[in-house]
């Protein structure tokens, strides 16, 4: 019997349950089991470049404070040891005293965590400030991206996690780059209708046409060569129907295909033909390397029907700095593709409200689909489990 080696289905396969996309109960056992387990996405180092620049991430209904400080970056649930006031009110700001104030009583705390101050407290009361400091949480970066964990312990470690490998981005030296443009918007669909999109290319000719002018094997609906049955019998292997890469006379995905901001130094020849590389970290981001920019797209999921959609564009200081930069060419191809993709996620979510609608299907192309499927569901599997036990 042959080994198989090629990526496509070989059946036709059942997808995951309508249900799945519209169930609250089932929404929130994914927050528990996957958003509240796994490394979240929350920003690139660069939205945070002084010591107490800040954020709050939102995660259901968790709010999480990202804090560089002297020793890197921090993470803290925004909750006040106090009596749980939160401790910021606004989304992305600074800490102007070197610490963290409640709005509420003014318990401070230090941005390594600290409680450093409680007002009016009678001092014959005795207290131990170092036995209540903030509730901390787990933060790793990877390439210049900022995760946070909400696991007591992660199940691994941030790199372990990173699709195909953490060092495929290594020549972009994405942490050196800057947001050029920021877009977000909520969609209206489950947050995994969003990565099962993003997984295959089977609606790639009809929904992304001018995407796919530039990137021909989309035109065959397959995301990568190895996807075709027979792809090492094939002759014309360079063709770029069937290698993948860009057609001809184009280098990035841009309105005219052209490369708008600086080439990065250290990408190998390989990278720059390719004209894209792509890594993910499920389940809240992925990433594409282009040869003069980089697009950075994440998810927060709201309710079983909505879910935040955001995307950053970022450069090289080099092509910012160039004065003959045509930004729009970048930006607005990426924006025309996220409108693309956003119109057939909300019809997809439309669509599984129907009541004889119980299940849908998976044909070869959306092997991936298949895959992320089976991963969120042993994610739940997994994590129910563990619920189970720390509830006993």
């Amino acid at each position: 019997m042959d080994t198989k080696n090629f990526n496509n289905l070989e059946t036709i396969e059942l997808s995951s349950p309508a249900s799945f996309y519209l169930d609250s109960d089932r929404f929130d056992q994914e927050l528990q089991c996957v958003w509240f387990r796994n490394w979240i996405f929350a920003a690139h180092i660069s939205d945070l470049p002084e010591i107490g620049d800040f954020l709050v991430s939102r995660i259901g209904d968790q709010e999480i404070i990202i804090v560089r400080t002297e020793s890197g970056i921090r993470g803290y649930f925004n909750t006040c040891r106090h009596r749980g006031s939160a401790l910021c009110a606004e989304s992305v700001g600074h800490f102007h005293s070197g610490s963290i104030r409640c709005p509420y009583h003014h318990w401070t705390y230090s941005l390594e965590g600290e409680l450093v101050q409680i007002p009016r407290l009678d001092e014959t009361v005795s207290f131990s400030s170092s036995s209540y400091p903030l509730y901390s949480v787990a933060t790793q970066v990877w390439e210049g991206c900022i995760f946070f964990n909400l696991a007591v312990e992660p199940l691994e470690s941030l790199p372990a996690g990173v699709q195909p490998t953490a060092s495929i981005l290594r020549n972009w030296n994405v942490a050196s780059l800057s947001v050029a443009h920021r877009f977000e918007t909520t969609l209206d669909c489950n947050w995994k209708i969003i990565w099962e999109n993003f997984l295959e290319c089977y609606h790639c000719p009809g929904v992304h046409r001018e995407l796919s002018s530039l990137v021909p094997i989309y035109q065959r609906t397959f995301m990568e060569p190895k996807d075709e049955r027979d792809w090492d019998k094939r002759d014309d292997r360079s063709d770029p129907r069937f290698s993948g890469g860009m057609s001809e006379g184009n280098f990035s995905w841009t309105i005219d295909g052209q490369l708008h901001g600086e080439r990065f130094p250290d990408l190998t020849e390989e990278e720059f033909d390719a004209g894209y590389v792509y890594a993910q970290h499920l389940p809240s981001m992925f990433i594409v390397g282009h040869p003069d920019y980089v697009r950075l797209v994440w998810f927060r999921p709201l309710s079983p029907t909505k879910t935040v959609f955001s995307c950053y564009w970022l450069l090289s200081q080099a092509s910012l700095e160039k004065a003959d930069l045509d930004l729009a060419s970048i930006v607005d191809f990426g924006l025309k593709v996220i409108e693309e993709d956003a119109r057939v996620c909300e019809l997809n979510q439309r669509g599984l409200s129907s009541l004889p609608h119980l299940q849908g299907l998976l044909v070869p192309q959306e092997y991936d689909v298949l895959n992320f499927q089976k991963w969120v569901e042993s994610q739940v599997q997994v994590g129910a489990v563990n619920v189970n036990r720390n509830s006993r």
